[in-house]
């Protein structure tokens, strides 16, 4: 087909637009030209897609745009600062452009047609805050896979969000596979000579890559990241908020001379569109508005014209406020004052009782609870400006930016190290205390000695694992609480695969064994030496006890090391007909800490009993052995990240009215509702709008309520 105005695709899965002077679109698509991809390949091509698309389904927000009145998205070229002047790139901006406004309840064929370069489909879409970028690309992957012309032959859309991309530390290619198997543990299945089926799924371009809110990195990082977009031949789908970079000089001195790529910027609604979308009790407001050209109403025009706000507006309006009250609100504030107000009743709305009958089925949580809890984690994610710039001048090299995902492992980081420390040696003390008090007590004739030893057994044992906690933290910025990708299966892999695994995990683990052995040596070999100086030993048995002691936690720590190594061998890839959600692989990882910190108890609390039986009887060596197993598990477990989130997220937070004790429940109940969504493996904030909103409410108010609850 001839078109010597427009734009042709060349390569396979391909969609290009083309212009006319009439500002017609024609939509070229190709999905068949390219080669048939190897079956294991299209099955988790498939596989990936039918997660995306289920993810995408399950989004509160997504069906209700679907269902209810279509949110018409008007858009405009992007600028020559971004797209460049290459003629393509601005015939391209401009075919798109005029395809507006976009139907985001259709099918978004024109928003598909994304130009080819180098055969990899690159897009820009730019828009200040609340535009609609995120809904945009969200329903261009939904409308994508839903396409029945996808045949498996087109990439795959996944949505990445770049704020916690360091991209000094790790390359975009690094980073997105790293990315993909987290969300999707099968695609982190290692083969020969292959790597990863996320590395090739990455390199052979068959993810069409969707970073929605590059404007969330690190400023810092801007000039960086730039530079490897304008260099990536990836099929790219990336959202900026320009307002936040036309305000950051490094944009400007790093941007390439011909741009990044095609683009179009998101422009405000027009109040016509508002007056479609909203009930007739908006009539008044909407009517004086379209008559006042005062500073209030043009104000609220710009506040309500913006799609964020529009559809906060549209879940203000059945709340028991009148909109009414927002024009008496402009005489005295300003615009922010309009937007948090509409924000603040976003949440209330979501959790009233009456209004949401469809989820009311869950635990009815008061809105003032779970606004508060829902501000905690926006706390977690959203760190203060100070806290930010004093971290980020200590560590140059590891910049720290806003956060989109809330991470079930990395919830209650938001206490400072020496805290959990605290907390973590405090519990594994008491319950390994508790557990040594009932087991010596038939064995203490001296009733004061036997407390004494309880209390120096709490405090060694506290001390040691606390002091373990902050070790296994710092190795490799808390490599040890990240959650495994893996899952306990005996059977289903090669035994020269489960050999590799062993072999990868064995000097790491061993490692941070001995590491962990040398601190509880040196805490348990200092405090009987202390004990044996109060009592007026000789220096020579004083080093005695302590040399034997700092022996003991070694040679504990290596065999821990090299159990842990050893059952490394139970781990398997995930298959790919495994569901993934953050409970799933919350899930999978209890059962690992588990298995590990069963294992480590059997082996080294035997061990220790025998040692203990050698040179003391049965009757000393039985009962020692058994607290020793007991407290090691106990140990270990917290040294895992389920253990983490049961210390921290499931009872001390709780404990301290901050988060809830039905955390998982409570994460899929905002869901549902519409207040998260879930992206893979994590739950994100519908928008960083009402995450920073949350967090600013939470900050300001972190008091309890009336009635003594937060």
């Amino acid at each position: 087909m001839n078109d010597p105005g427009g734009v042709r695709a060349s390569g396979p899965g391909s969609v290009a637009v083309a212009g006319d002077n009439s500002g017609t679109i024609t939509t070229y698509v190709s999905v068949d030209d390219g080669p048939s991809h190897h079956p294991a390949l299209a099955r988790k091509l498939r596989t990936l897609a039918q997660r995306i698309l289920g993810d995408l389904e399950k989004d509160q927000v997504q069906q209700q745009l679907r269902s209810g009145h279509p949110l018409p998205v008007h858009c405009e070229a992007a600028p020559e600062k971004f797209t460049g002047r290459r003629k393509g790139a601005q015939e391209i901006s401009a075919a798109l452009a005029a395809a507006s406004p976009l139907d985001l309840a259709g099918p978004l064929q024109n928003i598909a047609a994304v130009y080819e370069k180098k055969e990899r489909s690159q897009l820009l879409v730019l828009g200040g805050a609340g535009s609609g970028k995120s809904v945009l690309v969200r329903r261009f992957a939904q409308a994508w896979l839903e396409d029945t012309r996808w045949t498996g032959k087109r990439p795959v859309p996944v949505i990445f969000s770049p704020g916690q991309w360091n991209p000094n530390n790790m390359s975009l290619r690094d980073w997105l596979i790293d990315r993909l198997e987290r969300d999707h543990p099968f695609l982190g299945r290692w083969r020969p000579y292959k790597g990863t089926w996320a590395t090739e799924l990455i390199d052979m371009g068959h993810v069409l890559v969707i970073l929605d809110g590059f404007d969330e990195m690190a400023k810092d990082h801007y000039g960086s990241a730039l530079r490897q977009l304008g260099a990536v031949n990836l099929p790219l789908l990336l959202t900026i908020r320009h307002d936040k970079c036309d305000r950051h000089d490094k944009v400007a001195n790093v941007m390439p001379e011909d741009g990044l790529f095609p683009g179009i910027s998101l422009k405000p609604l027009e109040l016509k569109d508002c007056s479609d979308g909203l009930s007739t009790r908006w009539a008044p407001v909407l009517d004086r508005l379209s008559r006042d050209s005062g500073e209030p109403a043009k104000i609220l025009t710009a506040v309500l014209t913006t799609p964020l706000m529009f559809t906060m507006a549209k879940a203000f309006h059945p709340s028991r406020d009148d909109p009414e009250c927002l024009l008496e609100l402009l005489e005295f504030d300003s615009r922010e004052a309009l937007e948090n107000r509409l924000l603040d009743a976003f949440v209330p709305r979501s959790y009233d009782p009456v209004l949401n009958l469809s989820v009311s089925k869950h635990r009815r949580w008061s809105s003032e609870r779970a606004g508060h809890w829902l501000g905690y984690l926006a706390t977690h994610l959203k760190k203060p400006q100070k806290d930010r710039e004093k971290k980020n001048k200590e560590k140059p090299d590891a910049l720290e930016s806003d956060s989109q995902d809330i991470e079930w492992w990395q919830l209650g980081t938001t206490l400072s190290l020496p805290a959990r420390m605290l907390i973590s040696g405090s519990l594994c003390g008491l319950v390994s205390g508790a557990t040594v008090a009932v087991i010596h007590a038939p064995l203490t004739s001296d009733p004061a000695l036997g407390v004494l030893s309880i209390i120096l057994n709490v405090l060694g044992i506290g001390l040691a694992f606390g002091l373990a906690h902050g070790f296994a933290s710092k190795i490799k910025a808390g490599e040890a609480f990240k959650p495994s990708r893996m899952t306990i299966r005996i059977r289903g892999e090669s035994r020269g695969v489960r050999l590799r695994r062993v072999r990868e995990c064995f000097l790491p683990r061993v490692s941070g064994g001995l590491a962990c052995g040398f601190v509880f040596g040196i805490v348990y070999g200092g405090g009987f030496a202390v004990n044996a100086m109060l009592g007026s030993s000789p220096w020579f048995p004083v080093f005695v006890v302590f040399g034997n002691w700092l022996a003991v936690g070694l040679l504990l720590g290596l065999a821990a090391g090299i159990v842990l190594a050893l059952t490394a061998w139970l781990l398997t890839d995930a298959k790919a007909e495994e569901s993934v959600s953050p409970t799933d692989l919350l899930r999978t990882n209890r059962a690992i800490a588990l298995v590990h910190a069963t294992a480590a108890g059997l082996v080294l609390g035997f061990g220790y009993g025998a040692a203990v039986t050698y040179f003391n009887g049965l009757a000393l060596g039985l009962p020692v052995g058994i607290a020793a197993s007991l407290a090691i598990a106990i140990g270990v477990s917290t040294l895992t990240p389920w253990g983490r989130w049961v210390v921290l997220v499931r009872l001390w937070l709780p404990l301290s009215r901050r988060l809830p004790w039905r955390m998982n429940a409570f994460l899929n109940d905002a869901r549902e509702r519409g207040v998260l969504r879930q992206a893979g493996a994590v739950y994100q904030f519908r928008h960083a709008q009402l995450r920073d909103r949350l967090a600013e409410t939470y900050r300001q108010n972190d008091q309890p309520s009336a009635d003594g609850r937060r």
